[in-house]
């Protein structure tokens, strides 16, 4: 039986107790927020896109070369406009084109089996984001390899080598695990952000494939920083 890695564990414990639904592979209409418009929000230097790839292309002599260099200068592309998640106290800004879809009270994801074409043309396969009650005890690390350890190995997720952390601070951990194929699943490159914000801890995944990583990786950054929670009425 081939194994589909999906980013969704119909339980997900983490030590905190709480349910996640399984989900299918299609999704009912109801998004959270309208397909990309096309635009985009890139970080500074304002070099993303097509003009930002030919001038880095011209640089390296064109060629495989070339590529290489447009690759290494992708800026990030998030999107123009945040999806609004879980009655309004999430905010967040996909990758661009990168169409996010509430599924539960404290998950959302995407549901386009075929991924997404964003950044300078590089694919997301998925995006996931889990929401938990913040638990002052514990550190971002923690949460971070119950994540690794514990939740992506029951959703087919085995094997992986992590890499360096990207953020590390005392509110925001950043990390990559990259996976080989297996049981007739590709390989993948994963981005897992962890924010602790008010009383929420927050967990953002974002999948690739390795060889499309380097593209997408100053996206995937740029929308995982961009997570924002508003505070509940008192």
């Amino acid at each position: 039986m081939k194994l589909v890695r999906t980013l969704v564990a119909p339980v997900l414990s983490l030590s905190l107790g709480l349910g996640l639904a399984a989900c299918g592979p299609d999704k009912p209409a109801g998004s959270s927020n309208p397909p990309e418009d096309g635009n985009a929000t890139p970080s500074a230097g304002e070099g993303g896109g097509d003009d930002g790839a030919a001038s880095a292309a011209d640089e390296g002599g064109g060629g495989d070369d070339g590529a290489a260099a447009a690759t290494a200068k992708c800026d990030a592309q998030v999107a123009s406009t945040p999806t609004s998640l879980f009655s309004d106290r999430v905010l967040i800004r996909p990758p661009v084109n990168v169409v996010l879809v509430e599924d539960s009270p404290m998950f959302a994801t995407t549901y386009q089996s075929g991924g997404f074409v964003s950044a300078c043309d590089g694919t997301v396969d998925r995006m996931s984001v889990f929401v938990f009650q913040n638990d002052a005890k514990k550190t971002l690390g923690t949460y971070a390899s119950e994540v690794i350890d514990d939740m992506l190995p029951k959703s087919g997720f085995s094997g992986g080598t992590r890499g360096s952390n990207h953020v590390d601070t005392a509110t925001d951990l950043h990390t990559d695990v990259e996976y080989p194929a297996g049981d007739g699943s590709p390989p993948a490159k994963l981005y897992i952000g962890v924010t602790r914000k008010l009383d929420l801890v927050l967990v953002v995944i974002y999948q690739t494939r390795p060889d499309e990583f380097g593209v997408l990786m100053p996206t995937f950054k740029e929308s995982a920083n961009s997570l924002l929670v508003v505070p509940q009425d008192t």
